[in-house]
């Protein structure tokens, strides 16, 4: 079943634009193929996920097309904008459940890679969407907006460790489990956006995490001192 959904090519498989679901490959890769709760994510192969990466991204240019397709000859407000947010509401769920399933990726194995590039996909899909069609949506992108600045909001915390740094302490505190969580993806995708540093007022919880793949000798030996620092306080309470 995996190797049919990653190898299909996206310009094989005629579509009904008026009546065929446009998401329907997409869907049942993110809600079925790459959902851990419904498939042995573990038995995918490197070369099925990248397979998959790669059609993912046509088969969301396909989409774009479509709905481009579906507007282009309609002169009224109204039915644009019934047809531009049925797009924009289905992409907004694709990109939720990949999210939970990124969430549920083990993060040595090239699925959490794939997991990422997917969800990174649909949210610039979203994006594109978003600036061409925007007066339609401009609820649900009013929505967006306010649900994504919620963590800048609040004021942040001010860290004087490089984000780097912060990385190795993180992950320790995962590996050591001091913090408990489905995945060490979701301990920087909850605990990042309320930090900042001297150099970095929005740290990105991706390239933090990304950052532990190679730590740095001298950032380990930071993080060390840091954390020494801390005991010694401790030790004087």
């Amino acid at each position: 079943m995996h190797g049919h959904f990653a190898t299909e090519s996206g310009g094989q498989h005629p579509r009904n634009i008026k009546q065929g679901y446009p998401y329907a490959w997409l869907d049942e890769v993110v809600e079925v193929t790459l959902n851990p709760q419904k498939t042995n994510i573990s038995e995918l192969d490197l070369q099925q996920l990248l397979l998959i990466e790669s059609k993912f991204d046509q088969e969301l240019q396909t989409v774009l097309k479509e709905l481009k397709s579906n507007t282009f000859y309609l002169f009224s407000s109204k039915k644009i904008k019934a047809i531009v947010t049925h797009y924009y509401d289905s992409l907004r769920l694709l990109e939720q459940q990949a999210m939970e399933n990124l969430a549920g990726y083990t993060d040595n194995h090239p699925i959490a890679a794939t997991g990422e590039s997917l969800v990174l996909s649909l949210q610039n899909t979203g994006e594109v969407l978003k600036k061409r069609y925007g007066k339609y949506v401009a609820d649900q992108v009013a929505e967006d907006a306010n649900i994504r600045k919620q963590p800048i909001a609040i004021s942040k915390i001010r860290c004087t460790l490089s984000v780097d740094q912060i990385g190795i302490i993180l992950k320790a505190a995962d590996d050591a489990k001091l913090i408990i969580a489905s995945s060490i993806s979701v301990i920087f995708r909850m605990i990042v956006p309320f930090l900042s540093t001297g150099n970095t007022k929005n740290i990105s919880w991706n390239s933090m995490r990304k950052s532990t793949y190679h730590i740095e000798q001298m950032d380990k030996e930071i993080a060390i001192q840091a954390l020494e620092k801390l005991i010694t306080v401790i030790r004087g309470y």
